[in-house]
């Protein structure tokens, strides 16, 4: 595909540059916020929610941007601008100041999270629709493999300080934005950019309001657009755990090193993982039930994860943990992409990257309470996120199997409800 593709080959390569530098300064900003002035559980929690948190905060102005605007422009506009802000963090971090730190990564991340549905609405434009499978799975194991060299790297340098990293990270930007460049323009279809942003912003309310109802008529859509939340509820507090252990146990030398490998480890799971579940699928097991299987691989890796301080058991729990949720995410990502017109598409990821994110950030900051305001054993964060992940799981299987179940009545009751339904079904598209 990557041959015969030469724009997915494009966006392929120019993510491979941005998240490997990405993910080698996420490793000296997490230690920098543990150890720094003003550090502490609590000051990683941030860091990690400064991080993520503007995917919630900005999901629904990027989705109705991704599906207005040329996602060409979006995608080039957002990396030239990361990169500058990640030049601020550079000097924040020479001068050691983790409060400065923290607000320049929540801005550098506001400005990613613009950029996160028009990612996935792109897909559209470079791939065969027989091909979204494969395109997700490829993009999901190029993060893995660079979410597990970038780690490693990443806790290399680390321990020279984190101003390499960052250096490193705000040069790929650049190189990101020289590969995007060559891509066509890319409207969605049946939607053109009337009135550039200033509209697109103006409709935002409107425009999310309507890819809701969308999904909301449609079981099958709307349990893909929920389907990342409980395992990312329960990451939250895990991801939060196993910083604090590679910090406590530094079983590979140093702290640094320590994070890094065992992050190395679960981020290969994570690209191991989409295969099999591709592979699975394709054989004829059914997309949900491959979903369901991700979903709770993840869950028992993190209460095994959360129970074991042996460092051969972290590394392979560590797996194993990245196998699930890697594979959560790409069966849940081409799920939408396929389901969802290319006019819905930008709202409906970014529907799906707002409730993740939120979930995320509730479980990281929750379970840095607990830890250190409270005095909890840093296990408690892990599983707090699990049981708030399971908990969520079964809450959104009821609720889309209880809207099924709604909609066959409907549709059973006559041929009048039929009517209603069909007139509802063409204003909404409309």
């Amino acid at each position: 595909m990557l041959r015969r593709r030469p724009h997915f080959r494009r966006v392929w390569l120019s993510e491979i540059v941005s998240l490997l530098g990405d993910w080698m300064s996420f490793v000296a900003v997490s230690l920098l916020a543990l150890g720094g002035e003003g550090g502490g559980v609590v000051a990683l929690a941030l860091v990690m929610v400064g991080h993520h948190l503007p995917n919630a905060l900005f999901a629904p102005v990027a989705g109705v941007l991704a599906d207005r605007l040329d996602r060409r422009w979006l995608l080039i506009a957002t990396s030239a601008t990361q990169g500058a802000l990640t030049v601020g963090m550079l000097v924040a971090a020479v001068l050691g100041s983790v409060p400065a730190v923290q607000v320049l990564v929540f801005a550098r991340a506001s400005v990613g999270a613009l950029r996160l549905p028009a990612q996935s609405a792109v897909l559209r434009h470079v791939v065969e629709e027989d091909e979204l499978l494969e395109a997700n799975a490829i993009a999901s194991a190029t993060w893995s493999v660079m979410f597990a060299v970038g780690m490693a790297f990443g806790g290399l340098i680390a321990a020279l300080g984190p101003a390499a990293a960052l250096a490193l990270d705000a040069a790929s930007f650049g190189l990101s934005v020289v590969f995007l460049w060559g891509l066509p323009r890319m409207v969605a279809e049946g939607r053109p950019a009337e009135g550039g942003a200033v509209a697109a912003l103006a409709s935002v309310r409107g425009d999310m309001v309507l890819a809701w109802k969308h999904a909301w008529e449609r079981p099958p859509l709307l349990d893909a657009v929920l389907a990342k939340t409980p395992v990312h509820l329960a990451n939250g507090g895990a991801l939060l755990l196993l910083n604090v252990v590679a910090t406590q146990l530094a079983f590979a030398g140093t702290g640094a090193l320590t994070l890094g490998v065992l992050q190395c480890v679960r981020g290969a799971g994570t690209g191991i993982g989409p295969l099999l579940g591709v592979a699975l699928v394709r054989r004829g097991l059914r997309g949900e039930l491959a979903a369901t299987g991700a979903a709770w691989v993840t869950f028992a890796s993190i209460a095994a994860f959360a129970a074991t301080r042996h460092w051969a058991a972290l590394l392979g729990i560590a797996l194993v943990w990245g196998l699930g949720s890697g594979a959560n995410w790409v069966l849940s990502s081409a799920e939408i992409q396929r389901l969802s017109p290319d006019r819905f598409v930008g709202r409906l990821s970014a529907i799906d990257n707002l409730v993740l994110t939120v979930g995320l950030c509730a479980t990281s900051l929750g379970g840095a309470v607990l830890v250190e305001r409270v005095g909890a054993q840093p296990g408690a964060a892990a599983w707090l996120g699990l049981g708030a992940g399971v908990v969520a799981w079964l809450g959104s299987q009821w609720m889309v199997r209880r809207r099924a179940a709604t909609l066959r009545r409907r549709v059973a009751a006559g041929p009048e409800a039929k009517e209603v339904s069909s007139m509802a079904e063409t204003r909404q598209r409309r």
